[in-house]
């Protein structure tokens, strides 16, 4: 069995019921994945939710011409597939892949169901992460309309440089599906911020060396 320590302090559970946790801890299994792992595919049936205990996953989907949308890279604490068991048919809404080896809790469906209908205070925690996706996801099509390429990029790299530093940095091929543009576009960019003195790139690294400027790139 689980031990209710191992993610009591992650900011999803931190506010729950110490019934809840007890609940949850009898109900959910701990599931080890390797790096580059597959966990969930787009468009197959849902069969649990995940949370994350340690390591980086990476959320997708992908379009009728294949060409993929990196909907967001998370880390500790944070569920994966939530929605698609809130959906009628209960498929699976994104595509999930592990980026490092990754240690996760595992909520099958039925329970999922369970803790859902009986905890409160589970349900409330998960319409505040609901809330908090849901303004990500309206900043971002705010930002595809309103915004150029050139804009987007510059915030995306000022966003980046303040966040922890993710499993082996950010490709070029999704760094083009996170701000909705393709690779070769992103490359030029890049080489331009870079001849500017705005940003150096090591490896997969990029390095914020203006900020100012790229502020200004990004109006």
């Amino acid at each position: 069995m689980i031990k209710a320590e191992l993610f009591e302090n992650l900011h999803f559970f931190s506010k729950l019921d110490t019934d809840t946790l007890a609940a949850i801890v009898q109900r959910a299994y701990q599931r080890n994945i390797s790096s580059g792992e597959t966990l969930v595919i787009e468009g197959m049936e849902a069969e649990a939710c995940y949370f994350i205990l340690s390591g980086q996953l990476r959320v997708t989907r992908m379009n009728k011409e294949g060409r993929m949308q990196v909907l967001a890279r998370l880390g500790p604490g944070a569920p994966l597939n939530i929605i698609s068991l809130l959906k009628d048919q209960k498929t699976n809404h994104a595509s999930i892949e592990s980026l490092t080896a990754a240690t996760l809790l595992v909520i099958p469906a039925h329970e999922f169901d369970f803790l859902l209908n009986t905890y409160p205070d589970f349900s409330a925690s998960l319409l505040n992460t609901f809330a908090e996706r849901m303004a990500n996801i309206t900043n971002l099509a705010a930002d595809l309309s309103l915004y150029t390429v050139r804009a987007r990029l510059a915030q995306f790299l000022i966003e980046l440089a303040d966040q922890p530093k993710t499993a082996g940095g950010w490709t070029q091929d999704e760094i083009a599906a996170h701000i909705g543009t393709v690779r070769d576009v992103v490359g030029r960019l890049l080489r331009d911020f870079e001849s500017q003195g705005l940003i150096s790139r090591e490896r997969q690294q990029i390095i914020l060396l203006d900020k100012q400027g790229l502020m200004k790139q990004a109006e």
